[in-house]
């Protein structure tokens, strides 16, 4: 197992309440190849079988006005090494006013999920959202690329995200899935240039060993975050695949745990 750093943070996981946690596994269309069971413990004990020091807990808000409850529980549950962030249904009457909420909360970010949570990036009823996000100053993660096998309408790869920077800093967007599960060479180049950062969860499962070191060599290395998708993927899987195509020290540092933590806590 190759890790250069002290600290490597996984900036894209996930848990759930046990009742709900075996559910909420099934109810993906892909194939499980996590070490984890979708609880707290089942993400703890994963962190620590892959020396992670540090986790993003991405709760997703499924139903318009259902953010306390989905909320709640990651506030209320977090463990040491796990950040939470929270989310906000778009459609939900008072999204803006919930971002503003939660960010005077001083929680770091939101998740988004247009296949989730149905929406679609350029609706203009979402513009007042939008500039609540950017005025809080908080990160927000969005799911790109298909959510299973099978592509659907709201998809969104790093060519969508375009006309939303007219509102949105990029250098506090992130664009799961290394932009978006099954991207072509021309929405890499989209990702190279438009100055989000990337997380590089599912990297194990999307590409090749030869054609991640190929996305690598595209993409701006500080610009990209490790992530795993934890419980769906393997962390320790994850981390040495993406450890294993990264030969230069100072490049690895800045995926496993540098990048982050300038997102997370401004750091140089």
């Amino acid at each position: 197992m190759l890790i250069f750093c002290v600290m490597t943070i996984d900036f894209h996981t996930h848990y759930y309440p046990p009742c709900l946690a075996r559910r909420a596994l099934r109810g993906v269309d892909d194939v499980v190849e996590g070490d984890a069971d979708g609880t707290l413990a089942g993400l703890e004990n994963a962190m620590r079988g892959a020396g992670v020091k540090l986790a993003v807990a991405l709760p997703v808000c499924g139903r318009p006005g259902h953010e306390r409850t989905v909320n709640d529980f990651v506030l209320n549950t977090h463990g040491n090494g796990i950040i939470p962030f929270f989310s906000v249904h778009p459609h939900s009457e008072n999204a803006p006013a919930l971002v503003r909420e939660y960010a005077d909360k001083g929680l770091k970010g939101v998740k988004f999920h247009p296949n989730m949570q149905n929406f679609v990036l350029g609706d203009p009823c979402l513009v007042p959202l939008w500039r609540a996000v950017r005025d809080a100053g908080i990160t927000a993660v969005f799911h790109c690329g298909r959510p299973g096998r099978t592509p659907t309408d709201l998809d969104v790869y790093p060519s969508d995200f375009l006309p939303l920077f007219d509102i949105l800093c990029p250098e506090r967007t992130v664009l799961a899935h290394t932009g978006g599960y099954g991207i072509t060479d021309k929405e890499l180049a989209v990702l190279a240039g438009c100055g989000a950062y990337a997380d590089l969860s599912l990297a194990s499962s999307q590409f090749t060993p030869e054609r991640f070191c190929h996305v690598l060599s595209v993409l701006p290395a500080d610009r990209l975050l490790f992530g795993s998708d934890s419980p769906w993927r393997d962390i320790r899987a994850n981390l040495d695949f993406v450890s294993s195509a990264v030969r230069d020290k100072r490049t690895l540092d800045m995926i496993l745990h540098a990048n982050a933590e300038k997102l997370l806590f401004g750091a140089e």
